[in-house]
């Protein structure tokens, strides 16, 4: 039997895409290898919640879970601890690894952080194991796009590592088909990329397909994720206040992150009674949320390093049957489009989005249609475990 080593700063019980992604993969690995996971304990968004028991709600063994604690602090909403957290997260991954006695066949690690990447590669080389890199995001390219550390050594040092990451790497898997031209241009085979988007179990599928649309009732306008840089949601509070006085619909935010406090003091400034902001929550909490509503959100900053990008949550939106409307451009846009599931805006195009909003909410046949449309798309093309397969393939060639 092959042993496989994964590593990742995000796994269960934490919430988000990136943890959800690691948490099915060492369950789905775990039948069939011999696997362990490095991962710290639960600390994104921060660590205060996961001293709720809900969030400790799946059940398999922890004895092939390695938790690292770390000590950094205060980095919810400062960028320069937050990258010492992945620093120090690095350096106690880097020594789980030297004082293993430990060998493993093949390396599976996830990133961003692009710190990640790197303890694959110093696992790769003292294992003598074959190395798989999970993209989640593009590293440096992302911090472009939130005007973060923009220093020009500090992106031509990333840039570097992340090119010897992708060329030291013998696989690379990519959750966005976006990513492909990017990591091809620098000189990576496109043979090496393979395509493993983020799905939904059958369970979380079924789900979907219990819901039917609400008539003649208020109806519900739903974001829910990460409120952080990337994310353009003042839109979303414009557009409340825009709807304020009809009554026939409302807001709700599900989230968390960096600017999840400045978005609700927002809120609260303006007193806007149609919008309901709520704190991180369950996965099958937030699941069960989206199945209540009748439509749902999705923007992100308008910079080119986001269109390659499709978020977790459009996935979970076409998987739950919800109708989109927003603002984001590339490959999240084309998705959105061939799939027929949704309406998407130019962010110079708010008075349209609202009219669409509008059309929305009066015709219950076309939030119908875009219903069945979102729901046939995702058994299609987001199934974890069909697409899990993909994975597996790899890691049969490895032996």
């Amino acid at each position: 039997m092959e042993k496989i080593l994964l590593i990742s700063q995000n796994f269960y019980p934490e919430i988000g895409s990136a943890a959800n992604r690691m948490k099915r993969l060492y369950q789905l690995f775990i039948e069939e290898y011999d696997t362990t996971i490095y991962t710290t304990e639960p600390q994104y968004p921060n660590r205060d919640i996961y001293e709720q028991e809900k969030f400790w709600d799946a059940t398999f063994e922890e004895e092939n879970v390695v938790r690292v604690k770390t000590r950094t602090s205060k980095y919810e909403s400062n960028m320069l601890f937050r990258f010492l957290l992945y620093l120090e997260t690095m350096c106690r991954f880097v020594w789980e690894i030297i004082r293993t006695r430990k060998s493993f066949d093949v390396v599976y690690v996830s990133s961003p952080p692009i710190s990640i990447a790197l303890v694959g590669l110093i696992a790769k080389r003292k294992m003598k194991a074959k190395l798989v890199v999970d993209i989640r995001d593009l590293w440096p390219e992302s911090l472009k796009g939130v005007g973060k550390f923009n220093s020009r050594i500090f992106l031509y040092v990333a840039c570097r590592l992340e090119k010897r990451i992708y060329q030291r790497a013998d696989e690379i898997v990519v959750n966005s088909e976006g990513f492909a031209a990017h990591i091809t241009a620098l000189g990576i085979e496109q043979k090496k990329i393979t395509f493993v988007p983020n799905g939904l179990t059958p369970e979380e599928l079924n789900l979907g397909s219990q819901k039917r649309p609400i008539i003649h009732e208020s109806i519900t306008v739903i974001y829910t994720g990460n409120i952080g840089l990337a994310q353009e949601l003042a839109s979303f509070i414009r557009m409340a206040a825009h709807f304020e006085k009809n009554q026939n619909v409302q807001f709700k935010m599900i989230g968390y992150g960096t600017n999840y406090k400045k978005l609700l003091d927002s809120v609260r400034e303006q007193d806007l009674r149609n919008i309901l902001v709520q704190p991180p929550d369950t996965r099958h909490h937030v699941l069960a949320e989206l199945a209540k509503a009748d439509i749902a959100f999705v923007s992100l900053v308008p910079h080119p390093a986001f269109e390659t990008v499709i978020p977790g949550k459009i996935v979970d939106y076409m998987g739950i049957g919800l109708p989109i409307i927003g603002m984001v451009c590339g490959y999240c846009k084309d998705v959105i489009k061939a799939s027929h599931t949704g309406f998407i805006y130019g962010h110079d195009d708010e008075q349209g989005m609202y009219q669409g909003l509008t059309s929305l909410m009066q015709d219950d046949t076309l939030r119908s249609q875009l219903r069945e449309n979102g729901q046939k798309y995702a058994r299609e093309h987001y199934n974890w475990q069909e697409n899990f397969k993909r994975i597996e393939k790899l890691v049969a060639n490895f032996g």
